[in-house]
Order: C-alpha cells, then sequence, then structure tokens
C-alpha cells in the first residue's frame, strides 16, 4: 500500500485514486506544476519503476519527451532460486488470444550452470506466434535478475527471438541458456539439450 497519507495531498487537493495520486501519461497532477512518480502512483511498487518514471517526468519538465515502457519493466524475486521475469505470460497471451510460441532452456543443460553447481530452473521465451516478436521472459535459477536485462533490451527494442538466438553468447555462460531457449522458441533447436 503506498505511503501517501500525511502528505497534506487533500488540503493541496490533489486527486487520489484510492490511496494512490493520479496522474497523466506524462506523470502530472490534476495540479500541472504536480508531478508524481513510483510507489504512490498507479503501477508496480519497484524502485527501477520509479527511476524510470522519474527520468521521464524530468525529461518532460525540462519540455523533452519522456517515455517508460510499462510492458519492459522486470520483475524479479529475490529468492533461491532466484526469479525473474518481463513481459508478457502464457495466461496473459491465451486470455488476449495471441499465439504464440515457447521455448524454454534447462540449466541442467547448462555448462556454467553444472560447472557452479548451480543448475535447478530454466529460461523460457513466449514470442509472437507470426512475427518472432519477442513477448515475455520468464527465468527460475541462477542470476535470473541479472539475466533479465537482456529481455527487457530485447522487448524494449522489439527484438524477435531468432535476432537473440543469432546473437553470439560468451562460452561458458549462464545466458547462453537465454539465447537456447529463443533457438527453441524460433525453431532453430538448442544445440545443448
Amino acid at each position: 500500500v503506498p505511503f501517501t497519507e500525511g502528505l497534506g495531498l487533500d488540503s493541496m487537493k490533489i486527486t487520489m485514486d484510492r490511496r494512490q495520486i493520479a496522474v497523466n501519461d506524462h506523470w502530472q497532477t490534476n495540479i500541472p506544476s504536480i508531478y508524481a512518480i513510483g510507489d504512490c502512483i498507479r503501477g508496480a511498487m519497484l524502485a527501477h519503476k520509479a527511476e524510470e518514471e522519474g527520468i521521464a517526468a524530468a525529461e518532460v519538465i525540462a519540455g523533452k519527451p519522456g517515455h517508460v515502457n510499462y510492458g519492459a519493466i522486470p520483475g524479479v524475486i529475490y529468492t533461491y532460486p532466484e526469479v525473474a521475469t518481463v513481459g508478457k505470460t502464457e495466461e496473459e497471451l491465451k486470455e488476449e488470444g495471441v499465439e504464440y510460441t515457447k521455448g524454454e532452456f534447462p540449466f541442467l543443460a547448462n555448462s556454467r550452470a553444472r560447472t557452479n553447481a548451480d543448475a535447478d530452473g530454466f529460461v523460457k521465451i513466449l514470442a509472437d506466434k507470426k512475427t518472432d516478436r519477442m513477448l515475455g521472459v520468464h527465468i527460475i535459477g541462477p542470476n535470473a535478475g541479472e539475466m533479465i536485462a537482456e529481455g527487457v533490451i530485447a522487448l524494449e527494442y522489439g527484438a524477435s527471438a531468432e535476432d537473440i538466438a543469432r546473437t553470439c553468447h560468451a562460452h561458458p555462460t549462464l545466458s547462453e541458456a537465454f539465447k537456447e531457449a529463443c533457438m527453441n522458441a524460433c525453431g532453430m533447436k538448442a544445440i545443448h539439450f
């Protein structure tokens, strides 16, 4: 629950949406000179989301176009094993009627994960069945919180699973599991599993 009580928002007549501050698409409140970002507005309560909103809001205030792609904000659960996700889930794609392909690759087949004795989990890539554009990335396993950045970049720039599958990844690295999941998603077939 966002912490918005005791800030004097009602005395300033800032419009609220339940306990969150209502903003437009440029993080502006109903008072044009007041902006809000982060946990006190709609969306996930994530520090990195707030950071992106802060940069974008500052750009808007400076008269530049500020933008945040909310479809490319990663979520990470810092457990063991780590869990990281960005983009759509299979359930969301099914609800939306989007045809997709899925590529998975287990860390058990990744040489770095096995060498580190940390091979639980997998990488899952979801891509549009017609265009191969990546729609979602889900990782459970070692270093998932770091590895998700490749998925964020892919979604931000509209990469296809084949784009990533054809990109050289250093060996031996955990990120090879990402590449091989993309190979499976685009139909190239992973070479190590």
